[in-house]
């Protein structure tokens, strides 16, 4: 008994008959291997064995003036679990405990109400179930797995009972055979092969050696047509080794077959791919040595095939020391991670100049643990730097011609944002062209200006409405005001959307002083 409870029940006072009904009973209430309570009805702890002390981490002592809500973990409502109990009587249950760490386990907890000394209280049993639960999980995501494997799989698979019945089969199945429901529900497995081949399958004398059984025959689809399959079948077996049922996995191979027939005509296609691609394309070994080589990388290169074939291609002086590293790098990704790069550099060509390439590596055919032979691709792209160069000159020279003019260029997102700025745009913002790229007008005009640029960009956007040598007066953050004419036009992409505009702004302040003068001077 814990002490300071009030309710004797197993520190009795060991007198007569009494003691070996004590000893007895104390000895049956310690080997339960459960944590075992008794509580009265309003929850206080009356007693506790050992186990459970092991099952919470408590300290026996520590049960003194608990309840048992405390073992509960907040999200578990004990109090609602126990009008339950009382009304029922009891109940087996299976929540979850908190242990005196905070931890929090599964549990299957069993009730009962009894009387004690003349008074009612409640037996309560806990047993750990994280193992169980731990292996009802992994047995559902086994079975969830095999499921999986058994819908998905990418060859046909199906189940027949002892009698050699069809239970069972995947949607592939189905789609191989060209049948459904009705035409394999509870059918003779039989029905599927033609006579000679099933007579063959018999002859191996599958359900006599059980096991598994692996051979290749022909089966029927629905329209009566035959196909070549690879088939497997495992007997299955009770504990008193009598047959329960059988299981094949059916593999289509007719193409495997047409496969082996195109063989040579492939290898004669792949060989036309190696010496008709524009890439020079080498094939090396784990030491650099060149196996195969095609007319475009003898052409780079200036050499013949029987100078390059057998040659260790990182010795030949064909590549520069920058080139040399990329080649070594790239094999070593490709060991290492099995990734495939590319990088630009430069070789020696065949009039002993430097030629601009790129080079990619990747296995031609790659095993575990196994250094295999890979495929290098030098592609030369001297023509496209040049061109690279040409338009980062000729976008050099827009750019000049943008900062000279004193108009003010711009050109805007979809969003209205500058992506570009002349100087002097940037000049009567008062920043640098830098800072207004990623900003509106609304950061650099008063609102109701910038609301109002704000509207025609949208109608430049949204209907293509171009705008020509529009009159505005603007008014600058400095107080002073300018006249400006103002175009704005749509930018387009190459396939004829919408995706920003252009603006031209010129200053016409001079202008519109003199056309007011005017004015004034004939009134």
């Amino acid at each position: 008994m814990l002490e300071g409870k009030n309710n004797n029940f197993l520190n009795k006072e060991k007198n007569g008959d009494y003691t070996s009904d004590y000893d007895r009973y104390k000895t049956l209430f310690e080997s339960i291997n459960a944590g075992v309570f008794i509580t009265t009805l309003d929850d206080n702890i009356v007693e506790a064995n050992l186990k459970s002390c092991d099952l919470l981490g408590y300290k026996w002592e520590e049960f003194d003036g608990m309840n048992l809500e405390n073992i509960f973990p907040e999200h578990v409502d004990w109090s609602l679990l126990r009008e339950e109990i009382l009304s029922k009587g009891g109940m087996n249950f299976e929540t979850e405990n908190r242990k005196k760490d905070g931890s929090v386990f599964p549990v299957n907890i069993d009730t009962s109400l009894f009387m004690l000394q003349g008074k009612p209280v409640m037996l309560v049993l806990i047993w750990d179930i994280t193992k169980r639960k731990k292996a009802e999980k992994k047995l559902r995501e086994s079975e969830e797995r095999y499921r999986s494997i058994f819908e998905n799989s990418a060859v046909a698979i199906m189940l027949a009972d002892e009698n050699e019945k069809i239970i069972s089969w995947n949607d592939y199945a189905e789609k191989m055979l060209d049948m459904g429901k009705s035409d394999l529900e509870f059918k003779s497995v039989k029905t599927l092969y033609p006579q000679e081949q099933w007579d063959k399958i018999r002859t191996e004398k599958i359900r006599e050696k059980g096991m598994q059984h692996h051979l290749e025959t022909k089966m029927y689809k629905k329209d009566g047509t035959l196909f070549d399959v690879d088939l497997s079948v495992s007997i299955l077996k009770d504990e008193n080794n009598m047959i329960t049922g059988s299981v094949g996995i059916i593999k289509d191979i007719s193409e495997q077959k047409i496969a082996q027939r195109k063989l040579i005509e492939s290898e004669k296609k792949y060989q036309g791919l190696f010496e008709s691609t524009t890439d020079g394309m080498l094939v090396l070994d784990s030491r650099g040595e060149i196996l195969d080589i095609n007319s475009k990388a003898l052409t780079l290169f200036g050499k013949k095939e029987d100078e390059m074939i057998g040659n260790n291609f990182l010795s030949m002086g064909i590549l520069t020391p920058k080139a040399l590293s990329i080649v070594v790098k790239q094999f070593q990704d490709l060991l290492a991670k099995d990734e495939s790069t590319s990088k630009e550099t430069e070789i020696i060509d065949k009039n002993n100049s430097r030629l601009t390439v790129e080079f990619t590596s990747f296995f031609l055919i790659k095993k575990d643990k196994e250094v295999d032979n890979f495929v290098l691709v030098i592609r030369d792209i001297n023509e496209r730097k040049k061109t690279e160069i040409k338009l980062a000159r000729e976008h050099e020279l827009l750019q000049t011609l943008m900062d000279s003019i004193p108009d003010s260029v711009y050109f805007k997102d979809d969003e209205n944002r500058f992506i570009k700025v002349n100087k002097a745009k940037a000049e009567h913002s008062g920043v640098k062209p830098e800072e207004m790229v990623g900003k509106t007008d609304f950061d650099f005009l008063p609102p109701e200006q910038a609301q109002k640029a704000f509207k025609d960009d949208e109608e430049v956007l949204n209907i293509g409405k171009f705008i020509i040598n529009k009159a505005e007066k603007i008014t600058n953050n400095d107080g002073t005001t300018r006249w400006l004419s103002v175009t704005k036009i749509p930018r387009f992409d190459p396939e004829g959307n919408i995706i920003g505009t252009m603006g031209i702004s010129r200053d016409i302040t001079e202008w519109k002083e003199l056309e007011e003068k005017f004015k004034e001077e004939n009134q």
